[in-house]
């Protein structure tokens, strides 16, 4: 016996005088109104020592005002907790907090620690009992440890106690043991929760910590905060999470994140998300998120702050402050401060530079065009794609007025806009009056393309139709010529060329002549090579002509 008796004396010796040399460290420190969280990280920082506790149990956020020069930790310790509920024990080399309701708040605080430059309490001395630990891996798990990471619970067993120790006493002793291994093994880790319940703001399982937490379940029967969620939020009202989504997010209002948000996130009205958004925005409303790599579907609104990735979908408008590498349809409008691929509104389409193609029912602006624009006016600076509309305006693109003649009508001017690849004609023309009081003139409209074949040299490849109006304001009968030609054209200088070509022309008429009462007898036709009784009230007549005359 008396060897075993020995090796157990020298254990307890070396665990006493281990806990005695973390307590005699000698510390300073200065805290006024501070935060106690901050204040122990600053002292784990400044000493390499070791706090482990139960923020579900120990209040961290509270202030604390202590200040104390070179004295033992344990004098301390005892000067920085003396104005709370906060009792410590030290197990290895880590300061285990607790809180003590029982505790008589003085200035020395009423604990176990009331050692004085390092030295235990003699078994004579009035003072609580000091468990003392086998000292097997004596590294506490940290619950919110500071500077520790979270490790296995050890299986502490009692040795030796510090005065009479009875067996309710070792009971007791026990059970605490287990409640605190329990503890650490079922309850938060730092700032997360398997699962929280609130009906309010800080009213929940959580209270008054709901928005520091992050929980893998959380479910608000009203309205509910938390720190983050990364599982399932499901919420009767409103979801707020200060940080971070990562899962499923649905209320019957709306959604709020501040940071962001990776998942879906379903709302009865709006999904704010202030960072970025992942995956899948839907609400009855609006969607609003600092940059999106996702889908928006939205009822009325969709509106990113920055770039947008995916597709965005809405009734009414899209809007994104940065560039949309996306698919964007709006009932209305898309509105894009930055570059754009693909935007299909229903009234028109504002962006930047254009990838793909814009295509609105109304109008289009755009300043580079590298695809398509499909819309009743098309309006952009450049157009190395082709614009499909009535009018098409490029402000460096293809635009031409001309002067020219043919065999039909005599004078003729004409407006073209656009692009190489596709313009819009608008004509005017008229014949050399004859003196007998009778006069025709032509309103047209028509599409081309140019080729350029050499520096000074294009061909022009259009199409026309041309109403005639004959000795009247406006002929209201079917009455038109409809034209192709293909015109050379050779620049003369830097602002004028000179173009001529053929046309192939075939003139569709209802107009009965008032003295003749024939059909289609209209002067413009010089000859036919073509003339068909299309019915007993329309005739065809085609030929082919010449124009020729100056671009400018």
């Amino acid at each position: 016996m008396r060897p075993l008796t020995t090796i157990f004396l020298l254990l307890f010796s070396a665990s006493a005088l281990a806990q005695t040399d973390v307590l005699s460290k000698r510390i300073s420190f200065s805290y006024q109104n501070e935060h106690l969280k901050l204040a122990l990280t600053d002292l784990s920082k400044r000493y390499q020592i070791h706090f482990s506790y139960s923020s579900d149990y120990v209040d961290v956020r509270q202030r604390i005002t202590a200040r104390v020069n070179d004295v033992p930790l344990s004098i301390g310790l005892d000067k920085l907790f003396a104005e709370t509920q906060i009792v410590y024990t030290l197990t290895g080399n880590y300061v285990i907090l607790k809180t003590d309701k029982n505790k008589v708040l003085t200035r020395s605080g009423g604990s176990r620690q009331n050692y004085e430059n390092g030295r235990l309490p003699g078994p004579g001395e009035d003072s609580p009992v000091l468990l003392v630990h086998e000292e097997q891996n004596l590294e506490v798990p940290p619950r919110d440890t500071i500077l520790a990471s979270r490790i296995e619970v050890p299986d502490m067993q009692t040795l030796r106690s510090e005065g009479k120790m009875y067996p309710f006493d070792e009971t007791l002793l026990n059970l605490e043991k287990w409640r605190l291994q329990a503890e650490w093994v079922t309850g938060s880790i730092g700032d997360k929760r398997i699962a929280q319940v609130s009906v309010l703001p800080f009213i929940g399982t959580n209270t008054y910590q709901s928005d520091e937490v992050t929980n893998n379940l959380s479910m608000n029967v009203l309205w509910g905060v938390s720190g983050g969620v990364n599982g399932m939020e499901l919420g009767g009202f409103v979801n707020t999470v200060r940080k971070n989504v990562n899962g499923l997010q649905a209320a019957g209002i709306g959604n709020t994140v501040g940071r962001n948000a990776t998942g879906t996130q379903f709302g009865g009205v709006f999904n704010y998300t202030g960072g970025v958004a992942r995956g899948l925005q839907a609400a009855g409303l609006m969607n609003f998120a600092g940059r999106a790599e996702a889908t928006q579907a939205a009822g009325l609104m969709n509106w990113v702050k920055g770039d947008v990735a995916g597709l965005q979908v809405s009734g009414l408008l899209n809007l994104a402050g940065g560039n949309a590498a996306a698919l964007q349809v709006a009932g209305a409008l898309n509105f894009n401060s930055g570059d754009a691929k693909v935007q299909v509104g229903g009234i028109f389409n504002v962006a930047r530079d254009v990838e793909i193609g814009q295509f609105g029912g109304l109008l289009n602006v755009a300043k580079e065009v590298k695809g398509f624009q499909v819309a009743f006016l098309n309006i952009s600076d450049t157009v190395s794609g082709v614009p499909i509309g009535l009018i098409n305006i490029v402000k460096h693109g293809y635009n031409k007025f001309e002067i020219y003649g043919g065999e039909g009508l005599h004078g003729n001017l004409q407006l073209k806009l656009g692009a190489n690849a596709f313009y819009n004609i608008f004509h005017v023309g008229a014949r050399y009056p004859q003196g007998d009081g009778t006069y025709t003139w032509g309103l047209g409209y028509g599409i081309g393309t140019v080729s350029v074949v050499f520096p000074k040299s294009s061909f022009n490849f259009e199409l026309m139709a041309i109403h005639i109006s004959e000795n009247e304001a406006w002929t209201n009968t079917l009455n038109s010529v409809g034209q192709f030609r293909f015109l050379w054209n050779h620049q003369l200088g830097k602002s004028i060329g000179f173009f001529l070509g053929p046309t192939a022309n075939v003139m569709v008429s209802q107009l009965r002549n008032a003295e003749t009462g024939q059909i289609g007898q209209s002067p413009i036709v010089p000859y036919a090579l073509i003339d068909e009784k299309i019915n007993a009230s329309t005739t065809l007549k085609g030929w082919v002509g010449v124009n020729a005359g100056f671009r400018f």
